[in-house]
């Protein structure tokens, strides 16, 4: 891994860009990626299955994508910084370097969990400016080393020098998650009651169920959101902190 040259053109870009953006990096590495959600997602997949036949389908499960949400990213968003600078990234050493900051990473998610807590006292309306304002926490724990303190303060910093960017970035987080979650509906009951002809042994969304399918919709669009919100953060300190004038003279450097 070079971390003097991206692979990836740094230049300022808006939010949709960005988007078309993680949809290439996804195509262009799509094997680690794959490798990485197979041992991420799939886990989860059955117990969750299990889950929705004994509860018969009750909106409860919703909590668990939610909630299992920041784990899977984490792996993701390492992943994703380290492909940014090379082809072949192991996945083992990656995932052990995650866990060396589980530590920070829990004691950021539980700031994000308190602050969407505290927006309670406003009926909830300050929970956008509270997912908004940590946006960028889990980024700056993996990628920056940031202790709990700082990685609030760089979080809060990143947001608000690009704060349509993060209001985007906010109402895309769910907007992904319900489009996968669509999918993944659409998806498992055409193959289980078109292809397989075993009708609707879970129910469906449209009876009123919660069904696997989209619970694994839900969890395919962990990894999803946490390349695009990776690549709205090297967008932000392209933008603010003039990172692509960094990585360009630091390999001009090394060519001399």
């Amino acid at each position: 891994m070079n971390p003097n040259q991206c692979r990836v053109v740094l230049r300022p870009r808006g939010p949709l860009e960005v988007l078309d953006l993680a949809v290439r990096f996804s195509r262009e590495s799509w094997q680690p990626l794959f490798r990485l959600a197979a041992y991420m997602v799939l886990p989860f997949v059955i117990p969750l299955a299990v889950a929705a036949w004994f509860l018969e389908g009750h909106w409860v499960l919703l909590l668990a994508p939610l909630l299992l949400g920041p784990i899977i990213q984490a792996p993701f968003t390492l992943l994703g910084g380290r492909l940014l600078f090379a082809e072949a990234v192991p996945l083992w050493p990656m995932v052990k370097d995650t866990l060396r900051q589980a530590p920070v990473l829990l004691s950021g998610w539980l700031a994000t969990s308190v602050a969407l807590a505290l927006s309670g006292i406003t009926c909830f309306y300050g929970a956008p400016v509270a997912q908004m304002s940590l946006m960028y926490i889990t980024e700056t724990a993996l990628l920056e080393q940031a202790g709990v303190g700082r990685g609030v303060s760089r979080s809060l910093r990143l947001a608000g020098a690009a704060l349509g960017t993060a209001g985007v970035a906010a109402m895309a987080r769910w907007g992904l998650l319900s489009w996968f979650a669509l999918v993944g509906e659409a998806v498992g009951q055409s193959t289980v009651g078109f292809i397989l002809q075993l009708g609707e042994p879970f129910g469906s969304l449209f009876g009123g169920q919660v069904t696997p399918f989209l619970l694994t919709g839900m969890l395919l669009s962990q990894p999803a959101w946490a390349i695009y919100r990776l690549l709205l953060y090297v967008d932000v300190r392209t933008r603010t902190e003039g990172w692509d004038l960094q990585v360009g003279l630091r390999a001009a450097g090394l060519e001399q």
